[in-house]
């Protein structure tokens, strides 16, 4: 027994004096232009170690380092990029012998790390990362008093078993963004710094950007390439939450299962959360992969699925999945999305695109789509609160300014469209907009220096076709627009029934417009719209007006006989309607108004209001065919005023024109209601009193 304790003792006694020899004999202090022209050759820059490194023995034997900083060049708001003031090192003892310095775990206390963009893009991180090095002289403290021959003849080899960051900060500025950015409670632990070979690493941050404030925490396994320019990741996770006003990021998570040059890695995705008006919860997996050159990103299968809701939609809930492929090279700055599909509550589209990074973003994309209701998206009119009340006409002021306050002023935000270079192709089978159903949609289009063009559209439309351009520029206060369109054999009833429900005209349509103005809000271009068009409309109908009964009542009345009271349909057919409507200054107004039927021949003219929709309109109508109980009244011109609004138009006989424009009728009734007095007062009709009267009576109707 005491031969066990006299070799234990002996062994003690043989590490103690070795640990006397080694602080005896090998000097700490001589690590320090070891490590400081490592770490010049490695990034050209200086690292100053103003306190001295001294031999530590609780509750390991190490080393503790004092002041130590890494210099930032010149020109940067602060001095250092690292400093900190007080690391504590562990030290393997035999492999000193050896001048070999393994280090086994690093630990930093209230360490600082400054990064700094200028307004040029120069960083303080240039040169560490293979670029040429930017050296500091001027800021660089010399180490020449710690060298000594011994040292510049040793070749030591230095090593690092683990690294734990605690409490420490950091602070990012970014002159061109004005960025500001603080992190602060920084701790970080990497077991082992031991090229290629696994290690755990943990993370847990808090800090400020600006007004936004985040805390992110999250852990990884991680393997440092042998040259320290790769790294291999596996089982990564990360979790964040961020408030910035009333956006906030209740929880965000990402997953990655392992991250290697060249391969295949699987990522999962959740963030949830709100902005004003809007929560989100999202969720998504991706493959991606960067190559070997550290150049180009690739994801494949890239599924994002939103729950959103809120007032900010069209929709109170909606559902959005979106599924694309894509890429991006890092040195030409370009993203190509090879394909993608979104779905939007059923509504389906799909394409593909480009993006490439500029001071203007290139934008490019081709995209196609079966079935979209645009009107399920658009907020819903609220209805008129006097809508019920059919039975009251109201006055012609009381419509004006209803019809006036049912028009929005706000004009579109497009400023954005200054900002972006786009280019573009949009195919729809199927569009519902404004109620129109709408086929077989095409549309080439195009957004450059703030102006925004659809250079074709085309599509087909109530067994017609419609082909037109368009184009906004939004480089003045106001912005303008220029609108040409053709519409080809289009039924007319079906149309305006889908899209302001009214089912007064019928016909096949052939327009052609013009159109330009300034302003895009519903009042502005009530306002402002200018140019002509051009109506053709064959083989309809007028619906809610039998011109021909009107007529035959108008020769009901002259002969002293009481309406016909036919039971015939309201409605008034034509071979052909034609008219061109001239805008400005809020008024359309035609001046060669015409409609020809086997029965009648009409022309007229006159104006609408753009503003308040009122009409003012004279149609002047000739029977030109014979029977139908209206042979007496052939070739005679009938004046027919339309007045009211667009919604309740109203359709009255000018009994005086009538009279006035058809010297012939006038005569023949003047004749008729003489011998009607004859008839009613014998020889008295011809005293002088009742001729007065009379005369007076027949001034009146015809003039």
């Amino acid at each position: 027994m005491k031969k066990i304790l006299y070799i234990l003792l002996g062994l003690i006694l043989l590490v103690v004096i070795g640990i006397g020899a080694l602080v005896t004999f090998v000097n700490p202090n001589q690590f320090k232009p070891l490590l400081t022209e490592q770490v010049k050759k490695m990034t050209g820059r200086d690292l100053v170690i103003k306190g001295d490194i001294s031999w530590r023995f609780f509750p390991t034997l190490g080393l503790s380092v004092g002041e130590t900083a890494f210099r930032n060049p010149v020109g940067f708001a602060q001095p250092n990029l690292v400093q900190f003031k007080q690391a504590d090192l562990s030290v393997s003892v035999l492999p000193l012998l050896s001048q070999q310095l393994d280090i086994g775990d690093m630990r930093l206390e209230g360490a600082h790390v400054f990064v700094q963009t200028l307004k040029d893009g120069v960083t303080n991180l240039d040169g560490l990362t293979g670029k040429k090095a930017i050296v500091d002289k001027t800021a660089t403290e010399t180490p020449a008093q710690h060298h000594d021959n011994g040292a510049k003849k040793s070749h030591w080899k230095v090593s690092v078993a683990g690294i734990e960051l605690v409490n420490a900060s950091a602070e990012i500025l970014n002159d061109q963004t004005k960025m500001t950015a603080q992190l602060n409670h920084i701790n970080f632990t990497l077991d082992s710094f031991k090229p290629q070979t696994w290690t755990k690493a943990t993370f847990d941050v808090q800090g400020k950007v600006n007004t936004l404030t985040f805390s992110a925490q999250g852990s990884t396994d991680i393997n440092l390439a042998a040259n320290y320019n790769n790294v291999k990741l596996k089982a990564f996770t990360a979790k964040m939450t961020m408030k910035d006003g009333d956006t906030e990021i209740k929880n965000a998570q990402l997953g990655l299962d392992q991250f290697t040059l060249g391969q295949w890695s699987n990522v999962t995705f959740a963030v949830n959360g709100q902005v004003p008006d809007l929560s989100f919860d999202t969720h998504g997996t991706a493959k991606v992969k960067l190559a070997t050159d550290h150049n180009v990103v690739t994801v494949q299968g890239l599924k994002i699925t939103n729950d959103l809701a809120g007032e900010a939609l069209p929709r109170s809930n909606m559902n959005i999945v979106v599924n694309t492929d894509a890429s991006y090279d890092i040195s030409q700055k370009l993203a190509l999305v090879s394909s993608i599909n979104i779905n939007a509550d059923g509504t389906k589209v799909s394409g593909s695109g480009s993006y490439l990074a500029a001071t203007i973003p290139d934008i490019r994309f081709a995209l196609s789509s079966d079935n979209i209701d645009l009107d399920s998206w658009l907020p819903k009119k609220k209805a008129s609160t006097d809508s019920t009340n059919t039975t009251v006409t109201p006055t012609t002021n009381t419509s004006a300014a209803k019809a006036e306050s049912d028009i929005s002023a706000q004009e579109p935000d497009l400023s954005a469209l200054k900002n972006i270079n786009v280019a573009g192709v949009i195919a729809i089978k199927q569009l519902k907009v404004a109620n129109a159903e709408v086929s077989n949609v095409k549309i080439v289009t195009s957004i450059k220096q703030g102006i925004a063009t659809i250079n074709r559209f085309e599509a087909s439309l109530y067994d017609g076709k419609i082909t037109g351009s368009a184009s906004v520029n939004v480089n003045s206060a106001l912005p303008s627009y220029r609108l040409k369109n053709t519409i080809s054999n289009v039924a007319m009833l079906p149309l305006l029934k889908a899209v302001a429900n009214n089912q007064q005209l019928a016909g096949k349509a052939n327009i052609t417009a013009d159109l330009n103005g300034r302003g895009l809000s519903e009042a502005n271009i009530r306002h402002n719209i200018a140019g002509s068009i051009k109506v053709n409309i064959s083989d309809g109908a007028v619906y809610g007006v039998n011109i021909a009964d009107m007529l035959r009542n108008a020769k009901a009345k002259l002969k002293g006989q009481a309406d016909s009271g036919t039971d015939t349909a309201k409605k008034t057919d034509f071979s052909a309607l034609t008219t061109t409507l001239m805008l400005g200054k809020g008024i359309a107004s035609t001046n060669n108004f015409q409609l020809a039927s086997p029965l009648l021949a009409i022309n007229g003219q006159g104006q609408t209001n753009l503003i308040d929709e009122g009409i003012d309109l004279t149609i002047n109508t000739k029977i030109v065919a014979s029977g139908k109980g209206l042979d007496e009244i052939k070739g005679i011109s009938v004046p027919i005023h339309v007045s009211g609004y667009w919604q309740q138009p109203k359709y009255r006989l000018n009994i005086k024109d009538l009279f006035k424009n058809n010297a012939a009728l006038e005569s023949k009734a003047k004749k008729e209601i003489n011998r009607g007095l004859e008839k009613l007062f014998g020889d008295k009709a011809k005293d002088d009193n009742i001729k007065n009267a009379a005369d007076k009576l027949l001034k009146g109707l015809f003039n």
